[in-house]
């Protein structure tokens, strides 16, 4: 069975067959009237459609749902096989078909979520729903957009749909969102970056109970499982140590937002005094704005570099002159990818290589999937070795890598057109 539309203007069509050639061209002459549902008009400037015809049922069910138009009081739909779960996409974002809405999207969007303030999952989207923290991060990148704060556990109507924010544990004001379809009652959370172990100044994960999942995958490989962070920071702790009691200078590498704050705050509750690269430093102001309280005083790097002093400072630092001139300089980094085979999966150089992380490792990944107990998971950004461990502990799972519509033993990507 399909969709059927009757009298329109006087245009008789049967049941829903042909889809492109008889009910498409028709909603896209429909859709240049600018009072026609934006999912329409979307579709009309932007062509964007997949290949096969369950999807595409889902532009004519949403069209059919959200017209209230007089003049298209006349669509009906006929009985048709239920379309039970959303159809989510990835193209440089996740994008949920049905409800027309774009997860951290790497392109301008008039409406989209923003899960936390790194550059790999932002835009300037003339809408953007964030957090206040993240917007405090953000700071001028969102001048000339119109941003949505939400707080924890605060829900947004949408018509169609709400969406809340929970907390991830990444980042300072990273975000889950949850976002619940009113016409189905289905229940999909996207994690967006998450971190399942306890740090000192991020908001902890809250695991959140849905019916589909979207979950991160950077370490989705099961090489990539890290030991105790306790261990970890003991080791790198005695390291530095035993650098500064030779008279060498450290120098400790760390991303600008999230991981390079937690490492300044471990490192001064040992004791280590310490002095940071201005961007980093910059950010632990905006922490500081926050609520966060560091354990210690830190200094920015102002061409000055004291003896017994630790520098924290991001991995393209290297080559800036004030280490340039420094002699005597040692390199720890603390990284996820030091766990893997080969380790320094970046060719980054180190000293010294301790596999710390502000994302979830392998077994983390596969624990949070079994708490929050999803029918379907989605599996993103990173490896698609997840995707297929969870299918062998029985849940339907699909790696979406964006690139092209493919099987993956056990699950189909639609492309995009």
């Amino acid at each position: 069975m399909g969709y059927g539309v009757s009298n329109l203007n006087g245009f008789a069509l049967g049941p829903f067959q042909n889809w492109e050639k008889r009910i498409y061209p028709l909603i896209l002459s429909l859709s240049k009237d600018a009072s026609k549902p934006e999912m329409v008009r979307q579709a009309h400037h932007e062509r964007v459609t997949v290949d096969f015809g369950r999807a595409q049922a889902l532009h004519l069910d949403r069209f059919i749902r959200t017209t209230s138009d007089a003049a298209f009081r006349c669509l009906s739909p006929l009985p048709c096989v239920k379309l039970d779960r959303m159809e989510v996409i990835f193209d440089r974002g996740v994008y949920l078909l049905e409800l027309d809405l774009w997860l951290d999207s790497l392109r301008k969007r008039e409406f989209g979520l923003i899960s936390h303030a790194h550059s790999d999952h932002t835009a300037r989207h003339l809408s953007p729903v964030l957090t206040p923290n993240t917007r405090l991060l953000l700071g001028d990148y969102l001048k000339r957009s119109e941003p949505i704060t939400l707080e924890y556990g605060e829900p947004l109507d949408r018509g169609d749909y709400t969406l809340t924010l929970f907390p991830a544990g990444h980042c300072l004001g990273s975000a889950q969102a949850l976002i619940t379809n009113k016409w189905s009652g289905e229940r999909l959370l996207y994690t967006g970056d998450f971190k399942s172990r306890p740090s000192p100044i991020n908001e902890p994960l809250l695991p959140v109970d849905c019916d589909t999942l979207v979950i991160e995958s950077t370490y989705g490989r099961p090489e990539y499982v890290f030991p105790p962070e306790d261990q970890v920071l003991d080791t790198a702790c005695r390291t530095l140590e035993m650098w500064l009691s030779k008279g060498e200078r450290p120098v400790v590498q760390g991303w600008r937002l999230g991981k390079a704050q937690e490492i300044m705050h471990h490192l001064m509750s040992a004791g280590f005094e310490l002095v940071v690269e201005e961007s980093i430093f910059e950010v632990a102001e905006a922490y500081q704005e926050a609520g966060v309280a560091f354990p210690g005083d830190f200094h920015c790097l102002n061409g000055h570099w004291a003896e017994g002093q630790v520098l924290v400072c991001p991995p393209g630092f290297r080559k800036a002159k004030e280490l340039n001139l420094a002699l005597g300089k040692r390199y720890m980094e603390l990284t996820g990818w030091a766990s893997g085979k080969g380790g320094r999966r970046w060719g980054r150089r180190g000293d010294a290589s301790l596999a710390y992380s502000d994302h979830a490792d392998f077994n983390d990944l596969v624990d949070y999937v079994k708490r929050v107990g999803p029918s379907q998971v989605y599996t993103v950004n990173g490896f698609p070795d997840l995707a297929a461990h969870l299918r062998k502990l029985g849940y339907p799972a699909v790696h979406l890598d964006g690139k092209k519509g493919r099987r993956d033993d056990g699950g189909f990507q639609m492309k995009l057109v």
